[in-house]
């Protein structure tokens, strides 16, 4: 439902919804309560459970670095990716990880990383300092995304960004209607326990790329545990998580300036 159906809504809610910053409508309750409905018919024990892969980006990651490729994770963690990068990729890679056992495991492991602040290092990294960019389901627990979106496309020619879609409809149901914070798969914590502080939709950041006249390369979407080609509206209400591959506009291809 576009911006000119909010007329087909009752009398004022459409108006209201305007005066929140509603752009669009992308489902109705009865949608939402059919896609739950749905879920409830797959299982057999009468509850719905997500169950969303660990580190299902790693391989379509992988797919997109080339031998030689230098690449920049933001938020490393253990240094996971970046060990299959290297030996799977050649890949030339470097870490920034805040945690200091993730970053003593990194060392274990023989990756490069540095243990500080990812938003304070993508201040100073020199531009096109790296062929790609990692932020891997990281970008929502950063103080300043948009800064740090932007700083990644600033220091790499692309970047690879994947986040939990705060409008899959069992987090609309439950927040909408039962009036608590949801705790799912793709967002395992509590209120007081969780470290996303900006969580974002998958339209919300699509909003960002035209915004900031981002170039979207490739796009994925984890929907019932499976990985599908990002395909527009229906995945904000069906996707667990996303990953996109964005280029800003005045990026090089790779391997152009080398």
């Amino acid at each position: 439902m576009m911006d000119e159906d909010f007329n087909k809504l009752p009398s004022g809610l459409g108006e209201f919804f305007r005066s929140l910053g509603v752009r669009s409508i992308d489902s109705t309750f009865d949608q939402l309560r059919d896609l739950a409905n749905r879920q409830l018919s797959l299982g057999s024990s009468g509850h719905y459970e997500s169950h969303a892969p660990k580190r299902w980006e790693d391989s379509l990651i992988e797919g997109l670095v080339k031998t030689g490729d230098r690449v920049l994770d933001l938020g490393c963690g253990d240094g996971e990716l970046l060990v299959r990068l290297v030996y799977r990729c050649g890949a030339e890679v470097q870490g920034i990880e805040t945690n200091e056992d993730l970053v003593i495991r990194c060392i274990e492991r023989g990756v490069p990383v540095c243990h500080d602040d990812l938003e304070q290092m993508l201040s100073i990294l020199p531009d096109r300092s790296f062929d790609i960019a990692v932020m891997e389901n990281t970008l929502q627990t950063l103080v300043h995304p948009l800064d740090a979106l932007r700083g990644m496309l600033r220091v790499a020619r692309i970047g690879v960004v994947s986040f939990p879609n705060f409008a899959h409809w069992s987090v609309r149901l439950t927040f909408g209607l039962g009036g608590r914070m949801p705790v799912t798969s793709s967002l395992p914590y509590t209120w007081y326990d969780t470290p996303n502080i900006h969580l974002c939709s998958i339209n919300d950041f699509t909003d960002w790329v035209v915004a900031d006249d981002v170039e979207v390369l490739e796009s994925w979407v984890l929907v019932e545990g499976k990985v599908e080609k990002f395909n527009g509206d229906d995945h904000n209400k069906t996707a667990e998580q996303a990953m996109f591959v964005i280029k800003g506009k005045d990026s090089m291809p790779a391997g152009e300036d080398r």
